[in-house]
């Protein structure tokens, strides 16, 4: 293999541990900030995570531009139509609709509801009704970056044992 397939190659890994490993643990973050004491409020969590998370997201569809390169500068050695790289490919988009069609569509509703919770001035003693719905949602988000952690294991399974050569 060229040095430019290498490079490829290396610059995909960069990306993939880069931008997946940086969202990984994006299910927990909110969840343990819900349930520290004295930790702030969880939208600044949200906010900072969110933050992160568009960079990490940046390094995700890097590391699919780069994975194409690294395909085309095989030389055929390695190619779209062997069904590793296939499945791995489909597999990157059902991700990818699933980071935008669920996590993220969820996530703007929590911390719009998050915000009235803290804007809102209940009675003391009284629990605003909004919170179970940010219950409700914040296990939402959590399953959506459940199954998105579960699909990348499943393309990074692919591209080791590369199925059906």
């Amino acid at each position: 293999m060229s040095t430019g397939y290498r490079v490829l190659v290396m610059l995909h890994l960069l990306c993939v541990i880069g931008g997946f490993g940086a969202v990984a643990y994006n299910g927990l973050y909110l969840s343990l900030a819900q349930r520290r004491p004295g930790a702030g409020e969880p939208t600044a969590v949200l906010e900072v995570n969110t933050l992160v998370s568009s960079l990490a997201e940046l390094l995700i569809y890097a590391a699919l531009l780069f994975g194409i390169g690294a395909v085309a500068a095989s030389h055929s050695v390695v190619k779209f139509s062997q069904t590793w790289v296939s499945t791995a490919f489909v597999i990157y988009l059902v991700d990818i609709g699933i980071l935008h069609g669920w996590i993220r569509r969820h996530q703007r509703r929590y911390a719009a509801v998050a915000r009235q919770v803290e804007a809102s001035d209940p009675p003391p003693g009284t629990r605003p009704a909004e919170v179970t719905v940010l219950e409700g949602l914040e296990k939402r988000v959590a399953f959506g970056w459940g199954v998105f952690n579960l699909l990348v294991v499943a393309a990074v399974y692919c591209m080791v044992f590369k199925p059906g050569r």
